[in-house]
């Protein structure tokens, strides 16, 4: 049974993590406006949408999209360019499901290896990449903007 404050309560059996499509980019862009203090536009998502390096993946509960990701692939590696999971849904283990989605299907691609960027002050965001295989190599000065911040780089091993 489900105890008050249980960190799955939201992270129902029924969560889909499908391809992202060019009819779930409005969504995606509503998503990441809410979630990013310079998010992307819709043409940004579409643009990559359309690159045959990149893949994006949603996760879809209950028809609404909660949490998206994806990667820019080059040869056996890939940069990991957007996580985001709706505010109301974090700490469901959803983001973990959808990055390990991810990284399967990277894997059928030849990915070896991953990289991002993460704020230094996202703790929460540093332990799910550390569980998922990723390690500290690193610091950008002043990555972010709005507001400013350093940038931990991150690689899986």
């Amino acid at each position: 049974m489900k105890g008050i404050g249980d960190p799955w309560e939201n992270c129902k059996a029924d969560l889909a993590i499908e391809e992202m499509t060019p009819e779930d980019v409005p969504e995606v862009a509503a998503l990441e406006r809410q979630v990013f203090s310079l998010p992307w536009s819709e043409a940004g998502f579409l643009s990559s949408l359309r690159s045959p390096d990149a893949l994006y993946l949603t996760a879809r509960q209950e028809g609404r999209i909660v949490g998206y990701c994806g990667f820019l692939q080059s040869f056996d590696e890939a940069d990991v360019m957007n996580v985001a999971v709706a505010p109301e849904f974090r700490n469901a283990g959803i983001g973990q499901r959808m990055l390990r989605e991810l990284m399967l299907r990277g894997r059928t691609r030849g990915i070896l290896r991953y990289t991002l960027e993460v704020r230094q002050s996202n703790a929460t965001a540093i332990h799910l990449y550390e569980k998922l295989g990723f390690v500290s190599v690193g610091i950008r000065k002043d990555f972010y903007e709005k507001p400013v911040e350093s940038a931990v780089i991150m690689w899986t091993t």
